[in-house]
């Protein structure tokens, strides 16, 4: 059984009239009552009376027909709609990773809101590493994750967004009465990070303004992300150097300062498989290159 059948037998029910129902399906009428006779031999039951003096009428099979059929139409209206709309990216799901620092700059939660009323998203907090292999192996779709200076061959990025990085300390400490913090006055601190046991990050940045201060950074053991670092600085055990959308973390005992000389920036960037093919992957991409075109517009 054809739609197109389904469809002429609902324009010729709705008209009762075979000429206007012609026009409306834009149909000779000869092709038009072919349809019909060829829905009516499919069934087996006449489904119009076609008088010669008189205008045709349902019969009695007809008329229950005719219900089943408009739901059989629109219920065939919505499949098409939500295959194409799968096709663009609208509908689908996906998985995307983030690290924790990422929930606090406001680009991830965008991209999240652009998403939800479309698309399935699950997400979960991993480390860089971590998800760089993920999004590799493709047990992740899309990670958010700091900028880093090489990716695995098949994994590429957008940036999302470029954040100073400021000195959390105890708020109680001395230096907490400066409004930018010398590198030359962090001589005697212990310095905190997250470590993910790669070459560049967080670490780097350190010994910069270690250098920049001309001493040798002394730092504590590495910490899993940068709440534990922050955790650590309330607790007055240490300073750590993070980035500025971090201030939005209230943890007792934590101030946030500039870098009086040294001038640190962080990326927050997207990544993602080259060439991706899953459409509704694609869509979650699609968002968040507008959710990055948002960011530098604002900028």
């Amino acid at each position: 059984m054809e739609l197109r059948w389904l469809e002429s037998f609902v324009v010729v029910a709705e008209e009762l009239h075979f000429a206007r129902a012609s026009d409306r399906l834009h149909l000779a009428p000869s092709a038009l009552s072919a349809q019909i006779r060829a829905l009516e031999s499919h069934l087996g039951v006449r489904l119009i009376d076609r008088g010669r003096r008189t205008r045709p009428a349902l019969t009695s099979a007809g008329r229950l027909f005719l219900e089943e059929a408009r739901l059989t139409l629109e219920q065939a209206a919505r499949a098409e709609a939500v295959g194409r709309r799968a096709g663009r990216g609208e509908l689908g799901h996906a998985q995307i990773a983030y690290v924790a620092s990422a929930a606090f700059s406001g680009v991830l939660t965008d991209v999240l809101n652009r998403c939800a009323a479309e698309l399935t998203v699950q997400v979960r907090e991993l480390e860089t590493p971590a998800q760089l292999e993920a999004l590799a192996c493709g047990d992740v779709d899309v990670g958010f994750l700091r900028w880093r200076p090489r990716y695995p061959p098949e994994v590429t990025a957008t940036c999302l967004l470029t954040e100073d990085v400021v000195l959390a300390l105890p708020a109680a400490a001395p230096l907490a009465a400066y409004e930018a913090v010398p590198a030359a006055k962090l001589r005697d601190e212990c310095f905190v990070a997250p470590h993910f046991d790669e070459e560049h990050g967080c670490q780097d940045q350190i010994l910069e303004v270690a250098a920049q201060g001309g001493f040798h950074a002394r730092c504590a053991p590495p910490v899993r992300d940068f709440i534990a670092a922050l955790t650590l600085v309330g607790g007055g055990l240490a300073v750590a150097l993070v980035p500025d959308s971090l201030r939005r973390v209230n943890i007792p005992g934590v101030a946030y300062r500039p870098l009086a000389d040294v001038s640190l920036t962080t990326r927050l960037v997207g990544a993602y498989r080259r060439g991706e093919t899953s459409p509704a992957v694609r869509g979650v991409i699609r968002r968040l290159r507008e959710a990055a075109a948002a960011t530098v517009t604002e900028v």
